[in-house]
């Protein structure tokens, strides 16, 4: 008597690479060479006043970043809501123990008034969000993508872990050399804090808890430690021979011109995903 076996067939995996883009691999390598750029360019070479410098910096990041998510969008959709709950949770244990760090160090002054709560929101929040996203972000998402999506079992779930951790100590080792104050000095304390923030993506899969963890440790720098401490967390370090070359105050306006900008785009996107999925 025979027995008629029936077999499942395999699952489909998504494509790595869209029809005609560039593979992740060529995503990777120029994020690795433009996040070096333009810190050394804006800094280094131009010597921009910090807040035009981040203007310069968060629009060619969001620009990258928002490109490459497009670009992906349909092998990227399973990343996004995989255990989101616990990445945020772990985001912001971690960005807890961040803050705690920096608290615990020597103190620094301050400007008063609206200045101060510019910098809150612009060097703090804003900031840390573009970092998120560039240093954090991006790399799990190549990695998810290098992938095929597929974390089943506990070895592909270590193996992602890893492949998140070394593309994003590749692309924060890159972008930290671009400023003049970490080609000085070791490495050590960003690419801790890489470590921390890529804890979410390693635990759950999912990176978007970095952007708790990334934006704690900006603001409690700013906060506590205007000039980035002894850690140089909020780059470029502002010293006596630095161009710093335009005026702080246009600056905080162009920034806010930019957030309206950005508000904007965020809305008519939020809406366009909307109607497709009405």
């Amino acid at each position: 008597m025979s027995t008629l076996h029936l077999h499942r067939p395999a699952e489909a995996r998504a494509p790595q690479t869209p029809p005609g883009a560039p593979s992740p691999w060529w995503w990777l390598a120029g994020a690795v060479a433009l996040f070096f750029t333009v810190p050394f360019l804006g800094t280094d070479v131009l010597g921009l006043q910090p807040d035009l410098y981040y203007l310069l910096y968060f629009t060619v990041a969001v620009t990258w970043f928002a490109a490459f998510a497009t670009t992906y969008r349909s092998q990227l959709r399973d990343l996004w809501p995989l255990n989101w709950q616990w990445s945020l949770a772990v985001g912001a244990l971690a960005g807890a123990a961040v803050a705690a760090i920096v608290f615990g160090s020597a103190a620094t002054g301050h400007p008063d008034g609206w200045r101060w709560w510019f910098e809150i929101g612009w060097r703090g929040v804003v900031y840390g969000v573009v970092d998120a996203l560039t240093l954090f972000v991006f790399p799990a998402a190549i990695a998810f993508l290098l992938m095929h999506g597929d974390r089943a079992g506990a070895r592909r779930k270590i193996g992602y872990a890893g492949l998140v951790l070394g593309l994003s100590l590749l692309v924060s080792t890159s972008y930290h050399l671009g400023y003049p104050e970490y080609r000085d000095s070791d490495l050590r304390s960003p690419l801790m804090g890489t470590v921390m923030a890529d804890s979410a993506a390693v635990l759950t899969g999912n990176p978007v808890g970095a952007l708790v963890t990334h934006p704690a440790a900006h603001v409690s720098a700013v906060v506590h430690q205007e000039q980035g401490g002894p850690t140089q967390m909020l780059p470029p370090k502002v010293t006596g021979d630095y161009p710093s070359h335009g005026s702080q105050d246009a600056a905080a306006v162009l920034a806010l011109v930019w957030l309206a900008c950005a508000a904007g785009g965020i809305t008519v996107l939020v809406r366009r995903a909307r109607r497709r999925v009405t």
